[in-house]
């Protein structure tokens, strides 16, 4: 059974062709077609589709989340890059699969259930007609834990689920007996508190009105074809485990821990924490993995994920490291191909990875100094870094064409190749901006005036950066937040070490982390949510949770209302609604070779 998530659609037309499902069409047509805008049974749709002409035969294809929430189409299991395991109104069957290329979206074919289906090409819409259906019954029931509604029907029709507070409403493609309309049961139920039906233009509006909010779990089934749908209060865990594309598997599963607040044998024995992960395989050819930012100009701004991964043409994503959510600048390291667009602070955990799928966990420390020519050594305090601090820090081209002063009385000191070339005194924050040259530095000296005077106009200077452990020097991409979870399968919290105030090291937060696993190259990508309960993880506990999905080396990443995961255009573990803007993230990038399902 599957729980509705909302979507949001709409189209546009253009000029019609006429095709049939699975049959070649008589007018002449592109070999491939594609478009953005869907129609079915006249309700428009945003939704991506193409259609492939291959050897006489048509196929269409559609991309698998409109699948989900307009059909009502179920995703289950599934070992196969090339074929996805569905559920409609039936046993389980295999459906082809195909993508769009780089990979972003992935598209499932309509043969297998759409035969009785009329389609049309409109320009960049496709049309879909599906066959008359009558709604021939409604039966109600109370449960242990809520109420039960079932719909009978005499053929398998699209169906969607809307949802606003203690409203549920479920759309059926299909036209009510007229004897329902006077017959159905309305009486309340245990969680229903009135159910109301409306019929015309072959649909049906069954509007059930709750008296608490609740979650509608919908089901179908065949033989004689029925939707069944079960109104509760709480959404029963369920897994799933769907190899996405050749490198990237999809899984959703339980974790159980030992309840530590266990009194008496009523009390529950162990809590049930909710991960949502992705196993991502760094050693297959075409599967990559990207620091990705809000802004591709520079370090300043925030978004959702979901805009952040389309905007890079990301296949997957998790969230990154942490930020300034009022300023929108990072507080932890970035290093995109050898380059730090934002540079370290503290000693705090990173992960590091090379293209070849070498990678590295590890506390970090990062150090920058500069020597006058004088003799001078001034150690500065940050690079790139919204986190602001007494002393000298330094901002290159990478944070972006300008620097925007933070703090009040700032010094600005432009070095130009190896040599001061300028000082600018600015006054109150955010008052002053400053170009960033391209073949030098910004130093930005705070409550520093003495240090400042040593960075005098004419002055050379020499740089030098320090990090430890010297490996990290090797590791093209970094992504850092922390703390450090697990080292060789063992755990080694120490939020102190990294200088993480209490009371974060034992506050339940929803979590993110980054692992990697006993084989080379293949990578955990994980949300944790609340247990069942409503208690969320600790860091102590998101690291057991970690080992028991086989991590040997683990990272917490920026958590809370930062978590999300996003996959082939879908937010996994939250409702659009609760998407929080962030700074930065992971980024999957599938590029398989060339074959006939990717275009």
């Amino acid at each position: 059974m599957k729980a509705y998530r909302n979507r949001v659609f709409a189209v546009l037309a253009s000029v019609a062709i006429a095709v049939t499902c699975g049959v070649e069409s008589a007018i002449s047509v592109p070999l491939q077609q594609e478009g953005s805008q869907i129609r079915l049974n006249g309700q428009p749709w945003n939704g991506k589709w193409i259609r492939r002409l291959e050897d006489g035969q048509q196929q269409i294809f559609v991309q698998e989340n409109w699948l989900d929430g307009a059909l009502g189409l179920e995703l289950l299991d599934s070992n196969r890059a090339d074929e996805q395991r569905v559920k409609w109104f039936s046993v389980p069957f295999f459906t082809e699969v195909a993508f769009d290329r780089p990979i972003q979206q992935r598209y499932l074919s309509i043969d297998q259930f759409g035969g009785q289906w009329r389609t049309e090409i409109d320009g960049s819409t496709l049309n879909i007609f599906t066959p008359d259906v009558n709604l021939q019954a409604i039966r109600r029931g109370k449960q242990e834990w809520g109420d039960r509604v079932v719909i009978d029907l005499n053929n398998r029709t699209p169906w969607q689920v809307q949802q606003q507070e203690n409203t549920i409403n479920l759309i059926i493609a299909a036209e009510a007996l007229p004897s329902l309309l006077t017959e159905v049961d309305t009486t309340k139920g245990n969680l229903v508190e009135a159910l109301s039906i409306q019929s015309r233009n072959k649909q049906t509006i069954l509007r059930i009105r709750t008296t608490e909010p609740a979650e509608a779990v919908v089901e179908t089934l065949s033989d004689p074809e029925r939707i069944v749908v079960d109104i509760r209060r709480d959404r029963p865990p369920t897994e799933q485990n769907i190899v996405w594309a050749t490198g990237l598997r999809h899984r959703r599963q339980i974790v159980a821990l030992p309840n530590p607040n266990v009194k008496s044998e009523q009390d529950p024995q162990t809590l049930d924490f909710t991960v949502t992960s992705l196993l991502v395989d760094l050693s297959q050819p075409g599967v990559n993995m990207r620091p990705i930012w809000s802004s591709p100009s520079g370090m300043f701004g925030t978004s959702t994920l979901k805009t952040m991964a389309q905007q890079w043409q990301a296949t997957a994503a998790i969230n990154g490291g942490f930020f300034n959510r009022d300023r929108k600048l990072p507080v932890s390291p970035i290093k995109y191909n050898h380059q730090w667009m934002a540079g370290p602070v503290l000693q705090r955990g990173v992960v590091a990875w090379n293209d070849d799928g070498s990678v590295l966990m590890d506390r970090l420390e990062f150090a920058e100094e500069l020597t006058t020519s004088n003799q001078k050594t001034i150690k500065l305090s940050h690079l790139n870094s919204g986190y602001v601090q007494q002393g000298v820090a330094r901002y290159t081209a990478n944070w972006g064409e300008t620097y925007t002063t933070l703090t009040d009385n700032e010094v600005l000191i432009i070095v130009t190749g190896d040599r001061v070339t300028s000082q600018f005194q600015a006054a109150k924050a955010g008052e002053s901006k400053i170009a960033i040259p391209r073949n030098g530095y910004l130093l930005v000296a705070r409550k520093s005036a003495d240090l400042a005077t040593e960075l005098a106009t004419g002055t050379q200077l020499r740089g030098r950066t320090i990090i430890s452990p010297n490996t990290f020097t090797n590791y093209a991409h970094v992504i850092g937040a922390g703390p450090l979870l697990l080292k060789n399968g063992k755990p080694v919290l120490n939020a102190k070490l990294e200088q993480f105030r209490p009371p974060f090291d034992t506050q339940g937060a929803s979590r993110s982390a980054i692992a990697t696993t006993g084989e080379s190259g293949k990578l955990i990508l994980a949300t944790i949510e609340a247990s069942g309960d409503g208690k969320l993880p600790s860091l102590a506990q998101t690291a057991k949770i970690l080992q028991q999905m086989g991590a040997v080396d683990a990272l917490n990443l920026d958590g809370g209302g930062s978590t999300s995961i996003y996959l082939g255009g879908n937010m996994l573990n939250r409702a659009p609604d609760r998407i929080a803007p962030i700074h930065n993230g992971i980024g999957v990038f599938v590029q398989p070779v060339q074959s006939k399902n990717e275009f």
